[in-house]
């Protein structure tokens, strides 16, 4: 199955490099044909294309498949599905108990593999006494499964002290024999060829390929209750490589018996995934090299990724912010500049942020449902607008029917008004009071608008405030006052405006 060999490969490769892919990661700027979704298409295009095969590769079959077959093909999918929750498992997961009286994955592993001899051997004892018609019994002699499947003290020393991925590639070798040797049974023979183990009576090779199955099924729901319990759950990348191994595993069983099915293709595609997957982790990589070159204020190492690769101008921070996001929020004006002339796709909030009025109209006029999206961070693009001193872009939020009392999904917790008062924009903070605003909102650690005007100093801004109703007596989270701040800070003209009479 040399063939199949370079197609599981090439998943193989595609999971080292992505395995460790953060939910950020995923959302990197990446293509798959027309579908422009991120880093993520590399595996769901993977999954699709295997998918495509698998189909393509049953129908060229038809009806050339016997029961073994489809049996086989089970077996091969459980094996594969354990493959997949084993990817880049450290060596510290690998060893650790985690609870009293629970397996750790090495010992779940290797009960696995070493039932796994165990079937292997019964199923391979029952063929020989049937074709050889001897009169044996059904019971595996003495030293049977040492002599099919090796020595016993050789695999318990790779159980107890051997790597984990030595352990995976000594049951791979026997998956891949059992799949070779085991696809020529007849049905005859799966019905009649009968071995005994400790079960005291003896099954057919129905019920061992059909055990085989299920006790590897039934383990890898342990390794995953064992993984979760370290706190070791699954990724969304991990997720989408787990349905691709089905797919691999779908692909393996529609050729099982016939190992030069589809060769050419299977090769094709083994190469295209395994580009693909280099080129995923070179992009996800030069990524956190762009969010790097932002927050170090590195611009001539920004401008050089940039131009390397377009395309990272949209890159993601682990926050799941964009570059241009970041960048916004360091103030890094130039690195924002850098990322917008290397063509970096503004949404609407980026383009709150900025003050882009072109672009967010454009967006509203696609979906007015953005006008009101929360941000990855919990702010909503009039609160941005707000914050940043967009004034032009704030007000057309505003007329466009923007919550100005929309609180920040966060724990900051602001309003627009609160937002607005950091810079002190009269013409914004005038528009959001004219509206309704509750100009004695409350934000994180109670701080109301005129708490924040009085710690600037902003006579103008307290002044429309207290217009406007704002309480003088109220305190914050410390019990403070508005003159309490303003005095701390030795803003003494406002003081008498923030006086309790």
């Amino acid at each position: 199955m040399n063939e199949l060999s370079s197609l599981a490969m090439a998943v193989s490769t595609l999971a080292t490099l992505t395995q460790s892919f953060s939910d950020a990661d995923m959302e990197q700027p990446w293509a798959w044909g027309p579908h422009k979704e991120g880093v993520r298409f590399a595996l769901i295009g993977t999954y699709h294309e295997l998918q495509e095969l698998a189909v393509k590769l049953h129908a060229e079959r038809g009806a050339n498949k016997t029961a073994v077959h489809h049996l086989l093909a089970q077996y091969n999918t459980a094996y594969q599905d354990l493959q997949a929750i084993l990817i880049g498992l450290p060596d510290d997961l690998y060893e650790t108990q985690p609870a009293a009286g629970e397996w750790p994955v090495r010992i779940v592993l290797g009960h696995i593999a070493d039932a796994q001899r165990s079937f292997f051997t019964l199923i391979h004892y029952a063929l020989r006494c049937l074709r050889k018609n001897t009169k044996l019994p059904p019971t595996l002699p003495d030293g049977e499964v040492e002599r099919v499947t090796g020595p016993r003290d050789k695999f318990y020393e790779l159980i107890n002290k051997g790597s984990i991925s030595d352990l995976r590639a000594d049951f791979a070798a026997l998956h891949q024999r059992a799949l070779h040797e085991f696809a020529t049974i007849t049905d005859d023979e799966l019905q009649n060829a009968q071995s005994l183990w400790w079960e005291g009576t003896p099954y057919n090779l129905y019920h061992r390929l059909i055990r085989c199955d299920a006790h590897l099924r039934q383990h890898t729901i342990q390794a995953e209750k064992t993984l979760a319990a370290l706190d070791h759950r699954p990724s969304e990348a991990r997720q989408w490589l787990r349905l691709v191994y089905h797919a691999l595993a779908d692909v393996e069983g529609a050729c099982i018996g016939l190992p030069k099915l589809g060769q050419a293709v299977q090769v094709e595609l083994a190469s295209a995934i395994t580009a693909r997957a280099q080129e995923a982790a070179y992009l996800v990589k030069g990524a956190h090299e762009v969010i790097t070159a932002v927050t170090d204020n590195d611009l001539p190492t920004l401008t050089q990724l940039l131009q390397n690769n377009p395309a990272l101008a949209n890159a993601r921070a682990q926050s799941g912010l964009s570059a241009l996001m970041t960048s916004i929020y360091y103030g890094k004006h130039e690195a924002v500049q850098a990322l917008r002339d290397a063509g970096a796709t503004l949404n609407m909030h980026e383009a709150a942020a900025i003050g882009d009025l072109e672009r967010a109209q454009e967006l509203a006029g696609r979906w007015n449902g953005y006008i009101n999206q929360v941000a990855r961070d919990g702010f909503t693009p009039l609160q941005l607008a707000c914050f940043f001193n967009c004034e032009a872009l704030a007000l057309w939020l505003m007329e466009q029917g923007a919550d100005i009392h929309a609180v920040a999904q966060n724990p900051q917790r602001i309003q627009p008004l609160h937002a607005v008062v950091t810079n002190g924009n009269l013409t914004i903070a005038q528009a959001l009071l004219d509206r309704g605003a509750d100009v004695n909102a409350r934000q994180a650690n109670d701080f109301t608008p005129l708490h924040t005007a009085a710690d600037n100093g902003d006579e103008a801004l307290a002044q429309l405030l207290l217009a406007h109703g704002a309480d003088r007596a109220a305190a914050d989270g410390n019990g403070r006052t508005p003159y309490d701040l303003a005095q701390a800070k030795g803003h003494a003209a406002i003081l008498p405006l923030l006086a309790i009479p």
